[in-house]
C-alpha cells in the first residue's frame, strides 16, 4: 500500500478555504454595490424633492389689493399655478408698537389658495385704516414671506 504524501492533503484545505473566500468576497462586493445604489437613489430622490420643492416656492406669487374698511381689509389672490397655503400671518403695528401673530378672528389659519383663487376682506384686526403704520408679513407653507406696509390707510409698498 502507497503512503499518502501530506501535502496533497493540505492542498485540498487551501483549495476549500479559498473557495470559501472567494465565495465571501464575492458577496461582499455585491453587498457594497446594492448598498452603494440604494444610497445612490435615496439621493437622487432627495435632491430631486428639494429641486421641486425650490421651484414651486420661487414660483409662489400673491397679489395683495387694498380693500376698503376699518380695520385694514385685503383681498388675497394667488396668481402662481399650483397651490398655496398661508400658514402665518404676523403684524407689525408701528403705531402702537406692538406685534401680533395670526391677528384673525373670524377666518382660520391655514387659508388655501388654489390657483386664481382669491381670499376677499381679509380682515386684519386692530389696525385703523385711517391713523395706523403697520407691516404685515403673510407666511406660506413652503417658507415664503409677503410683505405689505401700509401706512396712514395706503397701502405703500407690496412684494
Amino acid at each position: 500500500m502507497a503512503m499518502r504524501s501530506p501535502l496533497k492533503d493540505k492542498k485540498g484545505i487551501t483549495n476549500v478555504i479559498g473557495a470559501i473566500l472567494f465565495v465571501l468576497a464575492i458577496v461582499a462586493l455585491t453587498s457594497i454595490i446594492a448598498i452603494v445604489a440604494a444610497e445612490y437613489s435615496s439621493y437622487v430622490r432627495s435632491a430631486d424633492y428639494l429641486s421641486n420643492l425650490e421651484r414651486e416656492r420661487s414660483s409662489e406669487s400673491l397679489y395683495f389689493e387694498y380693500a376698503s374698511g376699518n380695520p385694514i381689509r385685503l383681498n388675497i389672490t394667488n396668481t402662481c399655478s399650483s397651490s398655496i397655503k398661508i400658514t402665518q400671518i404676523v403684524v407689525h403695528n408701528k403705531t402702537s408698537n406692538s406685534l401680533v401673530i395670526n391677528p384673525i378672528k373670524e377666518k382660520s389659519i391655514p387659508i388655501v389658495l388654489n390657483p386664481g383663487m382669491t381670499e376677499y376682506n381679509y380682515s386684519i384686526k386692530d389696525i385703523d385704516t385711517a391713523t395706523s403704520n403697520a407691516t404685515i408679513m403673510i407666511i406660506t407653507s413652503r417658507g415664503n414671506a409677503f410683505i405689505i406696509v401700509v401706512e396712514g390707510g395706503k397701502v405703500l409698498f407690496r412684494s
